[in-house]
């Protein structure tokens, strides 16, 4: 890895780095509450309501390499447990996640987005009780894949709960190159989707956020490449699927709208 000259009274990147992995390895990126440890070191506003989490037991950083004014540091997880709404199971191998920093004024630096997904010690996580967290049946809490699943129900879409990385292969969706209101916003972080949205208008989706709650946002509230999901009829996605060719429209006319489904608490969805 190239070495790196910093010019004089300049934070050492390393240190941004290293400040938002122990913050994010001890549960801050968890709750709304703790949130705010990472908020400075971070250039993200909305944090993704995440249905699940990698328990690890720790992590190694490389050296920065510079690129186009910006920073790219590789940073080793060793992952011991993944922890979703199904419960614990233990694993043993290592996430290697480039993290991408970029000038913050004065010297500093931020991790630029998609967010990375969070990374928790698992001497600090009780995975049992994540785990009752993270299932979307209990109501305490709401993630991502957790409200696009209440809306395809409350539309009448009877599929089962998959998670946001799960969605694409998921069965009963057809991929789009355009979306209709109701299609689902995948967001993408290095070849994965990282956060999913209901997609309201033209220029609109909605989506639950760990740090907002639920959100109406621009497409471009969230970073990375955005593809598009729509429910089907089972067979009408197994044919797409066989012959490429597009759905009907009447299959389209079903889409949920999320502005007419009440949301927890008579809490409106807040513009950003």
């Amino acid at each position: 890895m190239a070495c790196l000259s910093l010019p004089a009274g300049a934070i050492d990147p390393l240190d941004t780095v290293r400040a938002f992995a122990q913050a994010d390895g001890r549960g801050a990126r968890l709750s709304a509450g703790s949130w705010g440890a990472v908020a400075p070191l971070v250039g993200w506003s909305l944090e993704p309501a995440w249905d699940d989490v990698h328990l690890i037991s720790g992590y190694q950083l490389g050296a920065p390499r510079s690129r186009d004014g910006l920073l790219d540091v590789e940073v080793q997880y060793s992952v011991v447990a993944e922890v979703d709404g199904d419960g614990v199971r233990r694993a043993s191998r290592i996430d290697t996640r480039t993290l991408t920093l970029e000038p913050a004024g004065g010297g500093a630096w931020r991790l630029r987005a998609p967010p990375p997904p969070p990374y928790v010690f698992e001497s600090d996580a009780d995975g049992a009780a994540l785990a009752e967290l993270l299932d979307p049946a209990n109501g305490r809490y709401l993630s991502n894949s957790g409200l696009v699943w209440t809306l395809l129900r409350d539309a009448g879409w009877q599929r089962p709960h998959s998670n946001t990385a799960a969605l694409p292969n998921a069965a009963g969706f057809a991929a789009q190159r355009s979306a209709n209101i109701g299609d689902l916003a995948l967001y993408y972080d290095q070849g994965t989707p990282y956060h999913v949205a209901v997609v309201e208008s033209d220029d609109s989706v909605v989506s639950a956020t760990l740090n907002g709650g639920l959100r109406r946002t621009p497409f471009a509230a969230f970073a990375g490449e955005i593809r598009y999901l729509r429910p089907v009829r089972d067979e009408a996605a197994a044919a797409k699927r066989q012959t490429g060719t597009p759905t009907r429209a009447s299959d389209a006319s079903r889409m949920p709208s999320p502005v007419q489904t009440p949301q927890p608490a008579a809490t409106p969805v807040p513009d950003d």
